[in-house]
């Protein structure tokens, strides 16, 4: 939280590259719309049984946001969202990510371009690891980091 108390602290983009460089190459063309696997080794590298969205397309390609098992992560253009995305495709409040029971939860927030998993319009559902999430033009990978012993 800022020191004022009353500014939202928002969630740090972080890279998955070991070297902090900040973006992991698509190897994938726009024209067939696949995507490279993330490697596995970046995918060790991650705290066990942590959640990811991993940026895919959009200004942020190659950033991750970690989620939080305590909260709903908020994504959207306000900057009052944990997860800000600066684009007029991504509403003021788009979306919602919770971790209900053992499941990670992608709530539509009443969007206007509304939100997609695997290109499906969706309003609410649980995620599954490889996961692609479209909100506005960002496209993004769900990766759930494998637990110790798995």
């Amino acid at each position: 939280m800022s020191s004022h108390g009353d500014e939202p602290e928002l969630t740090k983009a972080v890279s998955l590259e070991l070297d902090a460089t900040g973006v992991i190459p698509s190897v994938g063309g726009p024209e067939t719309g696949e995507f490279a696997p993330i490697d596995s080794g970046k995918l060790e590298a991650l705290a066990s049984g942590s959640a990811h969205l991993v940026v895919r397309r959009g200004a942020l390609e190659g950033m991750q946001f970690a989620l939080s098992p305590s909260e709903q992560m908020t994504i959207g253009r306000s900057s009052e969202s944990r997860i800000f995305l600066d684009d007029v495709t991504v509403s003021r409040k788009h979306a919602a990510i919770s971790l209900v029971d053992s499941d990670w939860v992608l709530s539509d927030s009443g969007s206007l371009n509304g939100t997609y998993v695997n290109k499906q319009r969706v309003i609410s559902t649980a995620l599954l690891n490889g996961d692609e999430v479209q909100i506005g033009k960002f496209r993004f990978v769900f990766v759930l980091a494998p637990a110790t012993g798995q």
